[in-house]
């Protein structure tokens, strides 16, 4: 059995913060001494170390105290379970998605001012500086990949043959991306009519997606630049991953 102090220092964490635990329900002494003093099962340290680690991973203690008990209980199939490490999951890929977003703008914008100086030699500090930008060391999923977790978050109709056939002719597009607000400003720069009408053949289908519930359905803007599609709501970031992904790909040919 290990007293307060010794489970606190094998973790690394002040007395008052197990106390804390337990008072949220997370972490239960044992036993207690003659003396009144609490006891822990050396079984405790694990316990103890599974809740820092969700702590940092970002989890709420409620989130928490969901998944231990789930764990304890060898249930962790359980739904409240699944439905908890999948919302913490999406939250990662929004953050995630705002940081890809930033990085891909600030390629291009680096680019810009590359090809504008002509006095930028092929060596010079900063051609070397941007390849390392343009090396983009995050591998980013796939379209396909993308469109599974649309078809999770909300049966998305993108995921359909015609879906897939408006998907194959904006794959290798340019594209501009920037976050306002709760959404997402996609633009392709372009003005292939075909384009065009395959950006508004997609606000179109998603209209009927549920992952737009209660959100403004994808609204499509034209300016001199090209198309801009809008996506609102808490799941406008997998467009823009979806475009990211697009971007990379080759178009596919078109089918006989």
């Amino acid at each position: 059995m290990l007293t307060i102090g010794q489970l606190a220092k094998k973790a690394g964490v002040r007395t008052s913060t197990l106390r804390y635990y337990e008072q949220e329900g997370l972490l239960a002494p044992a036993d207690r001494s003659e003396a009144g003093y609490r006891l822990y099962a050396p079984e405790a340290e694990d316990r103890l170390r599974l809740i820092q680690r969700a702590q940092r991973l970002g989890f709420s203690l409620s989130d928490v105290a969901t998944l231990l008990n789930a764990w304890e209980d060898g249930n962790l199939s359980d739904a409240s379970v699944l439905q908890t490490a999948e919302s913490r999951y999406l939250a990662l890929e929004k953050r995630i998605t705002e940081l890809l977003t930033l990085q891909h703008e600030l390629e291009l914008f680096l680019r810009d001012l590359h090809n504008q100086d002509d006095s930028a030699a092929a060596g010079s500090s900063f051609t070397q500086m941007l390849d390392r930008v343009c090396a983009n060391p995050l591998i980013q999923p796939s379209a396909d990949s993308m469109l599974q977790r649309l078809m999770r978050e909300g049966s998305c109709l993108l995921t359909s043959e015609s879906g897939q056939q408006i998907l194959a002719k904006l794959r290798g597009q340019h594209v501009h991306i920037w976050q306002e607000g709760d959404g997402y400003h996609i633009l392709i720069v372009t003005d292939d009519p075909k384009v065009a009408q395959a950006v508004e053949e997609l606000a179109q289908l998603e209209a009927g997606c549920e992952a737009h519930a209660s959100y403004p359905l994808p609204e499509l803007i034209y300016n001199d630049e090209g198309f801009v599609l809008v996506a609102k709501g808490p799941n406008a970031f997998i467009f823009a991953r979806l475009f990211l992904a697009l971007e990379q790909e080759t178009k596919l040919p078109p089918s006989s």
